[in-house]
């Protein structure tokens, strides 16, 4: 696990800085040497080889080549080569959004880069540029075509190569900051990556080998958005720690064996260049502005919300889901996940500073959590920001949640001369967002929901606004903020109370006109009736095979068997039908319904390629409680090759 130093990295910025920036709280720059920046000044020599104080910003270029495809090892002999005849008539935007997805699996390397080297007090983050900014093409084979059959370490695909192109717009200093052999222009660099082949069904194909939990509430890793946890250089570990790789499960091969027995890998380097300023290009590869100059800006990011799914959770007396209030009660419930992001669209670091986010010295909490800013999570053992983010679903307020967080620069939205390359707020124990950063929450992590179990859907689906509102309460300073003649915030009381009663303070801040005008959007969403959910929602990325976590049916049938009995189902599946998939998920007598599992919790599966019936022994519900006293499952089928026709698939207990 790489994470583990953050606390080092941050004393060392900290330290290096000596004290907050007057004008805006956050720690000035430093270079790419280890020490201070003055302003104006040169970097790490950046001003040598054309890179002078003159060029109002930087450019970096990134290339590499790399290959992507489609795994078929899960797809039936019979069926096999028609499917893959299928997919080599894609289009050839098909597989470069499969590399748009693979290349989505840099992004945890390359924001926290700094702890994947020995020399890691010189290496910050080096992200890509947003996608706008960057170019993928497919590269023609011999025979001048760019998608084939291959085969990659074993197992059978439909492949594509291709170069990605892209053009990192920045300001001046930051890539010899980002990265010394940058500071230069002529600098190069190159960063190395292995990554699945298939970027798809990651979790499903080798569970939580490449998962790197550190700083996540347990149950946060998602088999949908395996990227916000991708580490390449996770190994076997002895025991689940909060401090290392694995925290939820044990898996029983590194990252890397996983991917060549279960996946397929692929090796290759992302080349940075520093070049000279040109204006032309860099007109070409700019995304977003500073839209508030002078002061920090939060946006939120609507088109995020677009990634929501509903699934469900069984939550006991002891989860900390209920603790935290991100739930409305026990049972089976309904989550309405999405993904909540902000970005800082101003000049200025939106800044909170030092947290004890683990708690390191009880006896001497930070500013912030005096002023109870921060609650404090007895069930994860660690602070949360708690005015950070309110959830809606329509207008009923039962369903309006606030949401505490750690607050950190993962996602850069911009790319232009006013966002840095790198960040100060690299982790939970220095908090804030840069100029042209965001904060990214993804679906799957633990409360990144509505609880919509309380919507009555009996009559049909229900479509209402999901909406997000970022700092609701004004606690992160859109504006000037208030400064004592050291440079430390101002408070003032305010009307707000902790659990316990105790007041809550406000840093003070001037806030720009119109502070919040940016800090809500909405979408409508539409919650399907009980017993569907993601699993029966159309697939979005080609995701093909049985393990799919979309693309299935369900008839709204349970089938009874004696609660936690060894018990027989057999599956037929009509005659001259399509190979279909077939998911065995636990049943709610509250909802009335299945519940729509994904993969790795399904109480058994088959694959019906032919007519014969096919039988599977499952663990019939065990009682969880009063009102669920198991003995109910429901059964999910679907295509293995989701564009084909659906069919009648009839299943018995024997």
């Amino acid at each position: 696990m790489k994470r583990a130093f953050c606390c080092g990295l941050v004393s060392l910025v900290v330290l290096v800085a000596a004290s907050c920036a007057e004008d805006s709280g956050a720690p000035p720059p430093v270079d790419s040497n280890g020490g201070e920046s003055g302003a104006g000044g040169e970097t790490g020599g950046g001003g040598a080889g054309g890179a002078t104080s003159s060029a109002p910003g930087a450019l970096i270029r990134v290339s590499a080549k790399s290959q992507v495809g489609v795994l078929l090892d899960e797809i039936p002999l019979s069926m096999r080569e028609r499917v893959a005849s299928a997919l080599l008539d894609k289009p050839e935007s098909f597989f470069i959004a499969r590399a748009e997805r693979q290349l989505a699996f840099t992004s945890y390397k390359l924001n926290f880069r700094a702890f994947f080297y020995e020399d890691w007090e010189k290496k910050m983050q080096l992200p890509l540029p947003p996608e706008a900014a960057r170019s993928i093409e497919l590269i023609p084979g011999d025979d001048g075509a760019t998608v084939r059959r291959d085969v990659v370490e074993g197992h059978d695909y439909v492949l594509a190569d291709y170069r990605i192109t892209a053009v990192v717009v920045t300001d001046e200093e930051s890539p010899g900051i980002s990265e010394p052999a940058l500071a230069k222009v002529g600098g190069t660099w190159d960063e190395p990556f292995v990554l699945p082949v298939d970027p798809e069904l990651l979790v499903q194909r080798t569970g939580y080998a490449c998962m790197d939990e550190a700083e996540f509430p347990p149950n946060s890793v998602d088999s949908e958005d395996p990227e916000f946890f991708y580490d390449q250089t996770c190994e076997v570990e002895d025991e689940l720690t909060p401090d290392g790789c694995h925290y939820t499960e044990l898996p029983e091969q590194s990252c890397e064996d996983a991917l060549s027995s279960e996946v397929g890998k692929v090796l290759f380097d992302l080349h940075y260049e520093r070049i000279a300023w040109d204006d032309a290009i860099a007109a070409t590869a700019r995304v977003g502005k500073v839209e508030s100059p002078n002061v920090a800006d939060l946006d939120v990011v609507g088109e995020e919300l677009t990634t929501n799914r509903l699934t469900y959770r069984y939550i006991d007396d002891d989860s900390c889901a209920l603790a935290e209030a991100c739930v409305g009660g026990t049972g089976w419930r309904r989550l309405l996940q999405f993904n909540a992001s902000e970005k800082n669209v101003g000049s200025e670091p939106i800044n909170i500073g030092d947290v004890d986010y683990f708690i390191d010295d009880p006896s001497d909490p930070t500013a912030n959590a005096n002023h109870h800013v921060y609650v404090y999570s007895a069930c994860h053992n660690h602070y949360h920001f708690n005015y950070f983010a309110q959830f809606t679903y329509g207008d009923d307020p039962d369903l309006g949640s606030k949401r505490a967080f750690c607050l950190e620069s993962v996602a850069r939205y911009g790319n232009h001369e006013g966002s840095p390359t790198w960040s100060p707020y690299s982790d939970c124990a220095y908090q804030g967002i840069s100029p042209g950063w965001g904060d990214q929450y993804n679906a799957g992590i633990e409360c990144q929901w509505v609880d919509v179990t309380s919507i009555d859907v009996s009559a049909g689906p229900v479509t209402e606004p999901l909406g997000l509102r970022s700092n609701p309460e004004g606690f992160l300073c859109e504006g000037i903020p208030g400064l004592d003649g050291e440079g430390n915030p101002l408070w003032e009381t305010t009307e707000l109370t902790t659990a316990e009663g105790e007041p809550v303070d406000r840093p003070i801040c001037d806030e720009k006109r119109s502070w919040d005008g940016n800090n809500y959007d909405e979408l409508p969403v539409t919650l399907p009736v009980a017993g569907e959910g993601m699993v029966t929602s159309p697939c979005q990325f080609g995701q093909i095979g049985p393990r799919r976590n979309c693309g299935f049916s369900y008839d709204g049938a349970l089938l009874s068997c004696a609660p936690g009995e060894k018990t027989k189902v057999t599956c037929t599946l009509g005659s001259s039908a399509e190979p279909h998939a077939v998911r065995l998920c636990e049943g709610s007598h509250v909802l009335g319904a299945g519940v729509a599992c994904v993969d790795r919790d399904a109480l058994g599966t088959l694959s019906l390629v032919d007519d014969e019936p096919q039988s599977v022994d499952i663990e019939c519900p065990r009682p969880r409680d009063a009102s669920e006293p198991g003995g109910r499952f429901a059964v999910y089928t679907g295509p293995i090759w989701p564009e084909g026709p659906p069919a009648s698939v009839t299943c018995v207990v024997d």
